[in-house]
């Protein structure tokens, strides 16, 4: 029977990133199962986006120390290729007194913390987004600092690479069952089981079967997301992200001028096409030549939301040597190297 030390559910970037701060520290038997592709399901849709702008101290220290992960990036992974971290800004428009307000109060807890955001006037929005109709809008929330790496698939599988160089094994197999083994774990898959002393929660949705088989209720839902992609636009007009909650759409201009774009209010039925059409009426309010960009293809995937929209983690006090690193809400990629830190440690 094979053995490890940590078995680690989940090949996303959090499962891998995780699988990487423990080969760092010298933890090397690590088993890591995926049951289909290293950054298959969420992380492979992602579009790269890292912000530290949250409403709570946490997230936002979560977001900091990932961010200065993203920085090194290079230096601490050694890829072949460079990655690219751009700092385009994430910029939050309100047009409405009270969120306004909402962003002064979530600017202020972020600053306590270290994080560079502002609350902006239109002539500053006008200076960040020159191109763009910004009437209706009374201010917003900017942070220069925050960005893209667009290569979310390369990142978590060098991540994955530079473990398995240390020791770790990735396994790709579908985990059926978890179940405590003597002073262990018994991890059980189609192909064969293995014994682990600690096993690490890490597969999104799927963490709720698992974790309930050890008398762990989850509270975690599942939200549809889908995002759409138009053909390229010869200016860059669009370079952070632009994230409208009243007009309830999203939208980012990516360095290939390709725009992507969602509607912030998603019904979850993949043939509902309102989507596109609210994104769409979203963005030609600010953009009046947007109405002839084509839409060439729509991506979709699953959130791991929790009612908070806050991410559980660390270990369980009932059950021995069980971690927790689920219910992202859509939040997984830009604060995995801090979470995997945290993890790492507990």
């Amino acid at each position: 029977m094979r053995t490890a030390d940590v078995a680690i559910i989940g090949g996303g970037i959090i499962g891998c990133a995780i699988a990487h701060e423990l080969s760092q520290k010298g933890v090397t038997n690590v088993a890591l199962f995926e049951r289909g592709s290293l950054a298959g399901a969420q992380t492979g849709i992602c579009p790269g986006g890292i912000r530290q702008q949250f409403g709570t101290e946490p997230d936002c220290v979560l977001a900091r120390r990932s961010v200065r992960f993203f920085e090194q990036a290079n230096e601490i992974l050694k890829p072949e290729m460079p990655f690219t971290f751009e700092r385009s800004g994430y910029l939050f428009l309100a047009e409405s007194e009270s969120l306004l307000d909402q962003f002064r109060q979530n600017v202020a807890i972020q600053n306590r913390v270290g994080v560079p955001s502002e609350v902006v006037d239109r002539k500053q929005i006008r200076e960040i987004l020159p191109h763009l109709n910004l009437d209706g809008f009374i201010g917003g929330a900017w942070c220069a600092e925050d960005g893209f790496l667009e290569d979310c698939h390369g990142i978590t599988n060098l991540l994955a690479q530079r473990a398995r160089e240390r020791g770790a094994k990735v396994y790709y197999e579908e985990v059926t069952q978890i179940a405590r083994s003597g002073d262990g774990w018994q991890v059980t898959t189609p192909a064969d089981r293995l014994t682990a002393m600690k096993v690490v929660l890490a597969n999104g949705p799927d963490s709720v079967s698992l974790a309930a088989n050890t008398g762990v209720p989850l509270p975690i839902f599942i939200e549809r997301r889908r995002l759409a992609f138009t053909s390229p636009h010869p200016q860059q007009i669009m370079n952070p992200l632009v994230i409208v909650k009243e007009r309830e759409f999203a939208c980012k201009q990516l360095h290939y001028g390709v725009f992507y774009f969602g509607w912030l209010n998603e019904t979850g039925k993949e043939e509902d096409l309102t989507f596109i059409e609210r994104g769409l009426e979203g963005l030609v309010t600010m953009w009046p030549d947007f109405v002839d960009m084509a839409v060439r293809r729509v991506v979709a995937g699953d959130y791991d939301s929790t009612p908070d929209h806050r991410p559980i983690l660390g270990s369980v006090p009932q059950v021995p040597d069980l971690y927790l690193a689920v219910g992202f809400s859509g939040h997984g990629y830009m604060i995995a190297p801090a979470v995997a830190e945290g993890v790492a440690a507990a």
